[in-house]
Parts: C-alpha cells; structure tokens; sequence
C-alpha cells in the first residue's frame, strides 16, 4: 500500500517496540507518555511495510542494503529500448523509493544524480531488475490464453512485491476477469478455457518479493512456473 509517509527504519521499528511496551506496562504517566510518543512516531513513518533496510528471515540480503550518496549531477546508470516503459519505470521508481536518488530518463538512458561510487551500486541493481522482469513477464506472457490486460497486471504485481506495497486487508486488487467456463456443443460437457485461473497481481506479488531480496533468478522462474502449472485449463 503506498503511503505518503517515509517507511520505517529498524532504528524507528526498535523504538516502537519499546513505547508499545510501556504502553502496555508502564506505571504512573508512562503509558499516557508512551501512547503520545507512538501517535507522534506513527504519524511520521509508515510501519505496515516490511523493513527492507534488513535482510529477510531466510537470511538473503536486501537489493537495496547499503548507503546510497546523491551528486549534483546526473550519470548514466542503465539503458533501455523505446518499448520497454514498463521495465523501465519499475527500475526509476525503485531507485528513487528505496535509494533516495532521483533519476531521469534522456532517450532511453536512465540517469541518476548519484557518486561514483553509487552509480556503480545503481547500475548493479537496474540490471538485476530489469533483467528479472524482462525474464518473467516474458515465460508470463508466453502462458496460453494470458491477455495484455494481465500482463499488465502481473507487473503491477512484481513492482509492488518487490517494494513491499502489498494492499491491505478488504483492498481490492487491480482490475481482472478471470476465465470462465464454456460449454461444449454436442455432449454437454462443461469445460475451462484456456487461460489464467489465479490473479496474476497475485501471481506478480510473490515473485516481485524474491527479486528484492536478490533470490537467483532461475528459482524464481521455477516458482512462476509452478504457480501457475495448476491454474491453467
């Protein structure tokens, strides 16, 4: 879910940890402090995103671990094609979001105002992205009776999974029609279509997580694979 709010660090996260506590069992004006300090703290960062500052539970490092540092001036970090909008934007939004770096686009030429030093780590990261997403969209294209619409939506999912912008609870996924039955003429069997029978936003979601935490690529093209074997009429 994407909020206007700066997303917690694990500095921040600690530290609500422990007003929470007082909250809870504090004495005297401790819990009312406690609740004060937590509204004040919750009003400022966003806690319902995973903290990406850390490596996950497996253990695998964060795409984004590390100290990114701005320049004033903008150096070239990734290129792309003319069609390829939808890569390439997932990789500007990502380095801005999680790296604080802005970037611009000069025909086709992806641009940050970053160091040396950054610019290297920049270029490293735009690759591995771009590279995974080329390399999912196209076995998620290529699955029978899969539409435009739900590529469009499997990419949706992979950038919001891989920045943690999950949705909450009762929030409606992106706009899909999943496939529905048809029935044969003669003997009255009812039968699928060929095509998708899980939400690809879904299906995106997941697999958009791995790639920011650096999971080998052919491990996740082996999971969209299973995920989806089982969906397909």
């Amino acid at each position: 879910m994407k909020t206007n709010l700066t997303a917690a660090n694990a500095k921040a996260r600690a530290l609500l940890k422990k007003l929470e506590a007082l909250a809870e069992r504090g004495i005297d004006g401790e819990r009312l402090a406690a609740q004060h300090k937590i509204a004040r703290l919750k009003a400022r960062l966003d806690f319902n995103q995973p903290d990406f500052s850390q490596p996950d539970e497996t253990g695998l490092p964060n795409l984004f671990s590390g100290k990114f540092k701005r320049s004033g001036k903008a150096r070239h970090i990734y290129s792309f094609r003319a069609d390829d909008f939808e890569v390439a934007n997932s990789v500007k939004w990502a380095i801005e979001s999680a790296a604080k770096i802005p970037c611009v686009f000069r025909q086709g030429d992806l641009l940050a105002e970053a160091a040396p030093a950054t610019v290297r780590q920049l270029t490293e990261i735009s690759s591995y992205i771009a590279g995974s997403f080329h390399a999912l969209i196209e076995k998620f294209g290529a699955i029978d009776g899969v539409s435009a619409s739900e590529r469009n939506v499997f990419v949706m999912g992979l950038y919001d999974g891989m920045m943690g912008e999950t949705r909450k609870a009762g929030q409606r996924l992106p706009g899909w029609s999943p496939v529905k039955k048809v029935r044969k003429t003669k003997q009255g069997a009812v039968a699928s279509a060929a095509g998708l029978h899980v939400h690809p936003y879904t299906v995106g979601l997941g697999l958009g997580r791995q790639i920011r935490f650096s999971v080998p690529l052919e491990q996740i093209t082996a999971e969209l694979a299973e995920a989806t074997r089982k969906q397909i009429a």
